[in-house]
């Protein structure tokens, strides 16, 4: 596989600005991982859902429909991200440490102290929020970076009146250009380059901007479950972050280390299945992302050490 970031098949081939960013982003994991010959430093992005709390119901979004995506009032503890993090620590890997998910990461009531705590711990890597911005106050965003936030991303739904109002408050918050983005999501799906408005691994059922489960599956590799892990508000780890069914879950961080995890046997069978095209299991079947943004390097980094796992009998 080359190391390029691909347009996505079958939508617009402009490119997104925030592949731009997370190319910049992919440049400090190569620089912070070299020398190092673990399997492991194939983890590029891991991804907390901190709350199962959001203050919208997005039509592009499982919440539009109570009866499939209920609102509750479920919160991550401060020690699942501490933990977390000190196993990072004890891995010496340089993932970065998103706070984002399935809920509206503003909501958890000690998001601050949860940034500071895993900042302290992982001083230098890259810790980010993504958030819909409607609880962002000047203030806040100061509090946030003041306690080890590195970026802070703004995803837009109402229109370009968004824009000019956010500035301001980012002007006003003192907090440099370079560290916080604004993303438009009221564009619609032929301008949003297939990485917002995708169908949630078939949970999203919407007629109004033709979003659905497939019929059948994608005949395409995907690269999500090699690069990337989402640990729940309760410690469980998915294959994928778009498993908003929760369909597979491979393992908890309160009860399995890390690399267990990572490097464990279903997530092994998981992906050898992808790398060769194979969507049959649920839910890949019904998704419809690319899947080959990114991560190509992580995939050769664990096809290589499943190849050498098999030769030797241990998997």
């Amino acid at each position: 596989m080359d190391n390029h970031l691909h347009a996505p098949r079958g939508v617009s081939q402009k490119v997104d600005p925030h592949l731009e960013h997370r190319k910049m982003q992919l440049d400090h994991w190569r620089t912070m991982s070299v020398g190092s010959d673990s399997p492991m430093r194939s983890l590029v992005s891991i991804e907390f859902n901190i709350t199962e709390l959001c203050n919208r119901k997005c039509v592009f979004c499982p919440r539009i429909d109570p009866t499939v995506y209920p609102n509750q009032n479920l919160n991550m503890d401060l020690g699942v991200p501490e933990m977390v993090a000190r196993e990072i620590k004890r891995l010496e890997i340089h993932p970065r440490l998103s706070f984002s998910g399935f809920g509206e990461p503003l909501l958890h009531k000690h998001l601050s102290r949860i940034i500071q705590s895993v900042s302290q711990i992982l001083p230098e890597h890259i810790i980010e929020v993504n958030t819909n911005g409607d609880r962002l106050t000047a203030a806040r965003i100061r509090e946030l970076f003041d306690v080890g936030l590195s970026f802070l991303y703004v995803n837009m739904y109402d229109g370009s009146h968004q824009v000019e109002e956010l500035e301001a408050l980012f002007t006003g918050a003192g907090v440099p250009r370079s560290q916080w983005k604004l993303r438009p999501h009221w564009t619609g799906s032929e301008d949003d380059f297939g990485l917002t408005l995708n169908n949630r691994a078939g949970s999203v059922h919407s007629a109004t901007i033709s979003l659905r489960p497939l019929d059948r599956p994608l005949s395409r590799a995907c690269n999500y479950p090699f690069y990337k892990l989402l640990v729940d508000w309760n410690g469980d780890v998915l294959f994928c972050s778009n498993d908003w069914g929760r369909e597979i879950v491979v393992g908890n961080v309160l009860n399995l280390s890390l690399d267990e995890i990572w490097l464990g046997r279903q997530m092994f069978e998981i992906r050898k299945n992808l790398a060769e095209g194979d969507r049959s299991r649920s839910p890949c079947n019904k998704c419809n992302v690319d899947g080959l943004l990114t991560g190509n390097e992580s995939a050769d980094i664990l096809m290589e050490y499943l190849e050498q796992q098999e030769n030797h009998g241990l998997l």
